[in-house]
């Protein structure tokens, strides 16, 4: 039985002899390579330099001063006077609709007088010259074949009431 085990506990003790041979040259060969090899860093791009700027506010305008706003209007009062809406007259269904939701499907010749036929919300409303329609003040100015033509009025910053001429072209059902 001794000879049985004899072998079995001297052969581990071999093998780890082996190893350490192993290892240490290993260790040697590493040692070597680190010495000889020399990393190459490259230098850092020089870094610009920028002139700065100091902003002070007391020596600038304030951009949020209504006077100097106000100035160009002879009243000094913003939305001076000039074109305005008229609100005391009573508004028509397609006020209640933006102009980008109105669609022209027609138009219809009864006698001398043009009539363009605007969908909205699945319905059909007829409108003439003179209509108004659209969330900003818009009036019927023309209607053709293929387009009918508003003149909006819109506030710009000021507050002055500005007329804005759009169209609302012929929509084709596929």
């Amino acid at each position: 039985m001794i000879r049985r085990l004899l072998p079995a506990m001297v052969l581990p003790l071999l093998l780890s002899a082996c190893e350490e041979q192993a290892n240490s040259t290993l260790k040697q060969w590493m040692v070597q390579t680190k010495r000889d090899i020399k990393p190459q860093v490259q230098a850092l791009p020089q870094a610009e330099t920028f002139a700065s700027f100091q902003y002070i506010a007391a020596e600038r305008a304030d951009p949020f001063d209504t006077k100097k706003l106000a100035a160009g209007f002879g009243d000094g009062t913003l939305g001076g006077g000039g074109l305005q809406p008229d609100r005391q007259r009573s508004r028509e269904p397609l006020e209640n609709y933006p102009l980008d939701s109105l669609k022209m499907v027609g138009s219809i010749r009864r006698s001398a007088q043009v009539m363009g036929l605007i969908e909205v919300d699945k319905f059909i409303f007829q409108v003439r010259q003179g209509s108004h329609l659209g969330q900003n003040y818009g009036k019927v100015v023309a209607i053709a074949e293929d387009a009918i033509l508003v003149d909006e009025m819109v506030q710009d910053a000021n507050g002055s009431w500005l007329m804005r001429r759009a169209q609302i072209a012929l929509q084709e059902k596929r």
